[in-house]
């Protein structure tokens, strides 16, 4: 049986995206119930994942970024040639769901305790493959841009990401128009509270680059080239690879 680490890292000082991750933590629930019900494109974004991941011959590692449970990960990750997958979330219930959901695997498991902007910062061991979902947008632009920096600097192969984004020339506060008047319909699983919860979260947390600036970032930050690969039906949530 291949063992799971579980490691645990005080977080130093302030974070940069702490009022998002206590948010985050509050409305676990409430998130699980939008993924169970893949009203945020959890499945088709998982399947872009898994059919880049089947393409690689040679044994991997994977970086799972604000892992959360990791189930998408463990679908995408099933039957492709990943020797190694390290998950690193802020919430400490997240990390232990994730425990279970890998529990049986037959690949190493790492999984760190830790803010992921100040994880990445410190992290010297290289990766092969990189990925993160809906987590990225809660930073501002130059602190993206720094992540997206030390990613690429520690990546040997690629990076996915899956993120709100903005059209070009539309600003926050009409993207979040856009998006709740098209997302909030399926909530239909969630309460009044938990969809006052989402609603709040969207409106004070999330800072969409829009789609030019999410490539922009990346090809910034050192990656060879940067695509959209999947646009969830809403047109609000949108999957970036950067290739090293």
């Amino acid at each position: 049986m291949v063992s799971i680490h579980i490691h645990q890292f005080a977080p130093e000082g302030t974070l940069v995206d702490e009022h998002a991750m206590v948010q985050f933590q509050k409305q676990w629930t409430a998130y699980q119930k939008l993924v169970d019900s893949d009203v945020l494109a959890h499945r088709a974004a998982g399947a872009v994942l898994r059919a880049a991941l089947m393409d690689e011959t040679e044994p991997f590692s994977f970086l799972d970024i604000a892992c959360g449970d990791a189930s998408l990960a463990r679908r995408a990750l099933e039957g492709t040639k990943v020797a190694h997958y390290h998950g690193i979330d802020l919430a400490e219930p997240a990390i232990e769901l994730a425990a279970r959901m890998l529990d049986g695997v037959p690949y190493e498991v790492d999984l760190d305790h830790a803010d992921f902007v100040a994880s990445l910062r410190d992290r010297p061991e290289p990766v092969d493959i990189a990925w993160c979902g809906l987590s990225l947008h809660h930073l501002v632009t130059a602190d993206k841009l720094t992540l997206l920096r030390e990613i690429h600097d520690t990546t040997s192969d690629f990076l996915m990401l899956y993120e709100p984004a903005r059209h070009d020339g539309e600003d926050r506060d009409a993207f979040v128009r856009r998006f709740l008047a098209a997302q909030e319909p399926l909530w239909t699983t969630l309460t009044l509270e938990e969809i006052g919860q989402i609603e709040h979260h969207i409106r004070t947390c999330d800072l969409p680059e829009t789609v030019s600036g999410w490539l922009d970032l990346g090809r910034e930050a050192g990656f060879s080239s940067a695509k959209t690969v999947f646009a969830d039906p809403t047109d609000g949530l949108v999957m970036f690879r950067y290739d090293v």
